[in-house]
């Protein structure tokens, strides 16, 4: 069939005939007009057939031999450049490589490019990955499209082109500029992109934690408007950088930062050669610029410290010759700074004073250690050190020279030395006082002790202990140490107590010793033994007080103790501190029941007020007199004392008080008493007046009534007894005259 275009009808005919001679004539004629149609029809699919194959080769051509061509069906029409070539093998689905989308994920049959295509879908420039487990893998951009004819996909086309090294690059780029961005944003330094007129276009992390702000926040502002300004400063980088079209670095303190800035901008140019961005980079100088102000203090400070000690400071090279002087030196050397440095040793010192000092300076510079040494120059002694100044390898380079003038510290070290001898003379003459005082403040000690321990401690004090003896005589007693004898070498002092000579105390060297202030003794000396002498003499005095104090305390206790008084001694912290056995026979209370307690807690409720008053009076520091107190007695009873007080005084404070109480209970209860009688008399006198009025009228109506009776018998009776009633009320009246003069003698005399 496929050669039928190149047959004649009349062929046609003959074949069919010969096919089928039984066909009749119109038959013939119909089947003849069908055949002539087919052919005419397959002449036309043979022309688009030729076309077909024609736009194949091209579209073969067109993919540069790198395509696959599939008929509708899936097969491979085409494969360039072979089918064993890996992209082709990957891209068919073969098994030994596979296609991959470029997160690595393998690529499923059913979604191969060319199949794709073949379910009508156009690829462009998909990235896909060729992985080759024995090879290296491969980057490939395949585009796939199907062949539609007749509105039918009748095949697929599908093209790709190795990127390997495209994909390489692109990730060498990508990773180059990851890294660029990293360090970008990590310089420790601020780094920012602008445009020529200072709009700001990002900056690094360091930026924006310099600001506080955000990059949205950041993005697009001017920089001088993001530190609070509203205009450009005085001195920009930035500016200069655009002027100049280089970098421009520019220093300068902001003070919206508190910090100083080094601004660096680096312009960038475009291709006509104008600025199209800036790149700022902003360096915080603020610890360099401390560091430069404290160099320069450091070295203002430096020349102080050099210019300030009175040592003559000198550095000198290896040479001799002089590098720099302190004002000390230049001073001692009548110079100027300036006329010094660079000079010679040989300018100022003789030749063999130059030797000596040259050969000083060889041994340090070869040794590298210090030297120490003693010079003296126009009478005056220094103290020299030459100290080396080592280089970073090692080498003496330079000798620092410090002299020092020690003409008057060996002056003062000498007199030292002198005070040093005579400040141990002192001490050994204070640790004999303080042994004579330890021994004397010993308890219970007598005197017969503290002299035989005294005599013994002496010759420590004095200046050759081991050549010295000594003795104490009182009132015809000796104490001596061993060996004791009198020599003409010998201190005498006596012992005075009470005005009266009772004893000395004598020193003796055993053998002449050389001249001092008083033959062999020094002055300080002749001091001691008269202190002995004098604290020996009021030793005696303080034991003879204490003998005549404790007699007294002695006669004292036993007075306090047997009075008939209460007297007791109260502190204002502590209460009651001594109280007399008294107290039993007034209170019933033992002294010991009492010692402690507070004198308040005993007083009667009715003396409260007189007590406080007298509390007042102590606290002023004043004496209280023959103030009546009632104090509870143990029994519950209340006693009265008359008390007599007198404050303790201590630092001007009132710390206590000292107390004598007297019994007054009995007198008190006569006084009561004898009150009671007056008051009984001055009722009786005032019943004596009422009485005798009360009996004189009755009796002066009883005798008018008589002048009425005519019985002179009973009238005379009557009158008999009114004349007795009469005088007994006329005793009565004397009775109570005699009252009224009692009663006003004694308030006279102050008894009632």
């Amino acid at each position: 069939m496929e050669n039928l275009q190149d047959k004649s009808p009349a062929d046609l005919l003959e074949i069919l005939q010969d096919a089928a001679p039984v066909l009749d004539r119109r038959s013939r004629e119909r089947l003849a007009a069908g055949i002539e149609a087919l052919i005419d029809e397959n002449r036309d699919l043979a022309a688009r057939a030729g076309r077909a194959g024609l736009e194949r080769d091209a579209l073969l051509a067109a993919v540069g031999r790198q395509g696959i061509v599939y008929d509708a069906d899936g097969g491979v029409v085409a494969a360039g450049p072979g089918e064993e070539d890996r992209v082709v093998r990957a891209l068919l689905g073969g098994q030994d490589v596979s296609l991959r989308y470029p997160g690595g994920e393998p690529v499923p049959p059913g979604d191969l490019p060319g199949y794709r295509a073949l379910r009508g879908e156009k690829l462009a420039s998909c990235r896909y990955t060729v992985h080759d487990p024995g090879g290296e893998d491969l980057h490939v951009v395949v585009s796939a499209s199907p062949i539609i004819m007749d509105g039918a996909v009748s095949g697929a086309t599908v093209s790709w082109q190795d990127v390997t090294g495209e994909e390489q690059t692109r990730r060498r780029l990508t990773e180059a500029n990851t890294l660029l961005e990293g360090l970008f944003e990590n310089l420790g330094d601020i780094v920012g992109v602008q445009l020529p007129d200072r709009t700001i276009l990002r900056y690094n992390r360091a930026g924006y934690e310099m600001l506080g702000m955000t990059p949205e926040e950041v993005k697009g502002r001017k920089c001088y408007d993001l530190i609070g300004r509203t205009a450009p400063c005085p001195v920009c980088a930035t500016a200069s950088a655009v002027a100049s079209k280089k970098r421009e670095v520019v220093e300068r303190f902001v003070p919206e930062l508190g910090r100083y800035m080094e601004c660096r901008s680096s312009p960038i140019l475009d291709e006509k050669g104008e600025v199209a961005f800036i790149v700022e980079q902003l360096y915080d100088i603020t610890d360099r610029k401390r560091t430069e102000y404290a160099l320069r203090e450091s070295e203002a400070t430096a020349r102080a410290l050099l210019d300030a000690p009175e040592e003559m400071i000198v550095l000198l090279d290896t040479e001799g010759r002089v590098i720099d002087v302190n004002e000390t030196s230049a001073r001692l050397f009548a110079r100027s700074r300036e006329e010094i440095i660079g000079a010679g040793m040989s300018e100022f010192f003789a030749p063999e004073v130059v030797e000596a000092y040259a050969a000083r300076l060889r041994e340090v510079a070869g040794s590298g250690r210090p030297a120490r040494f003693e010079d003296c120059r126009d009478g005056r002694l220094y103290d020299a050190v030459l100290y080396p100044v080592k280089d970073a390898q090692g080498a003496v380079t330079r000798i620092a020279v410090i002299a020092r003038d020690i003409t008057e510290r060996k002056q003062a070290e000498d007199a030292l030395r002198n005070l040093t001898r005579d400040l141990n003379n002192r001490v050994d003459e204070l640790s004999t006082l303080y042994a004579m005082s330890r021994i004397i403040e010993q308890p219970e000690v007598s005197l017969d002790t503290i002299f035989r321990e005294v005599v013994l401690a002496l010759p420590s004090g004095w200046q050759y202990p081991e050549d010295t003896v000594a003795r104490i005589r009182v009132r015809g007693r000796d104490y001596r140490t061993e060996g004791f004898r009198e020599t003409p070498w010998r201190q005498v002092s006596p012992i005075v107590a009470h005005g009266e000579r009772v004893g000395t105390v004598d020193v003796c060297y055993l053998r002449e010793r050389p001249g001092e202030d008083e033959g062999p003794f020094l002055a300080e000396e002749r001091s001691l033994i008269d202190t002995v002498a004098g604290r020996l003499g009021v030793t005696m005095e303080r034991f003879q007080a204490r003998e005549s104090l404790e007699k007294s305390e002695s006669q004292f206790r036993e007075i306090t103790q047997q009075s008939f008084d209460m007297i007791y001694t109260c502190y204002h912290e502590g209460g009651i501190a001594y109280i007399s056995p008294a107290v039993t026979r007034i209170l019933g209370y033992t002294p010991e029941e009492l010692i402690g307690c507070e004198c308040r807690d005993f007083v009667a409720t009715s003396s409260r007020p007189a007590w406080e008053e007298g509390r007042k009076k102590i606290a002023r520091g004043e004496p209280v007199e023959g103030l009546e107190i009632g104090l509870h007695r143990k029994d519950g009873s209340v006693a009265f004392l008359e008390l007599n007080e007198s404050p303790i005084i201590r630092d001007r404070s009132v710390i206590g008080v000292h107390v004598v109480g007297r019994d007054i209970t009995e007198r008190k209860q006569n006084e009561q008493l004898r009150q009671q009688v007056f008051e009984q008399i001055e009722r009786n006198i005032e019943q004596f007046a009422i009485l005798g009025d009360h009996i004189r009228q009755p009796l002066q109506v009883i005798l008018g009534m008589t002048e009425l009776i005519d019985e002179e018998a009973a009238t005379g009776k009557i009158r008999e007894q009114v004349d007795r009633i009469n005088g007994y009320v006329r005793d009565l009246d004397r009775g109570w005259i005699e009252s009224r003069q009692v009663r006003e003698f004694l308030r006279k005399h102050e008894l009632a």
